[in-house]
């Protein structure tokens, strides 16, 4: 049995990071990768793990940089959100997982948040 995840709304925003939009959607959209984890496709399941991983500490570093390195670290992050789509597009051509569509909106809302952030 999995231990019950954090909700992100849970998580106090004591530092700058907590209150971070993107930060707060790549956590909003892991919990919904934790509850579908282990997928029956062990391939999908080890890639969307390590993306949806990827994404929350690609932004954490990007946040604590400067300049071009921050803004390497976000384009990272919005490739593996980019990711993340891919895996779940594959994942509802076999069986939709529960919350999906629910995942689905917060991660294209990241991915605009992201797409941004490199813009600037």
């Amino acid at each position: 049995m999995k231990p019950a995840a954090a909700s992100v709304a849970s998580l106090a925003p004591t530092a700058s990071l907590h209150r971070f939009d993107a930060y707060r959607l790549a956590l909003a959209f892991r919990a919904h990768v934790v509850r579908w984890l282990p997928l029956k496709r062990v391939e999908l399941s080890d890639q969307l793990d390590r993306a949806s991983l990827s994404v929350p500490l690609n932004i954490a570093e990007g946040a604590g940089r400067m300049g071009r390195d921050q803004a390497r670290h976000y384009a990272i992050a919005r490739g593996s959100a980019f990711e993340c789509l891919a895996v779940l597009d594959l994942l509802e051509l076999e069986t939709a997982p529960a919350g999906s569509r629910d995942a689905r909106a917060i991660l294209l809302r990241l991915m605009a948040v992201l797409t941004a952030l490199t813009r600037r």
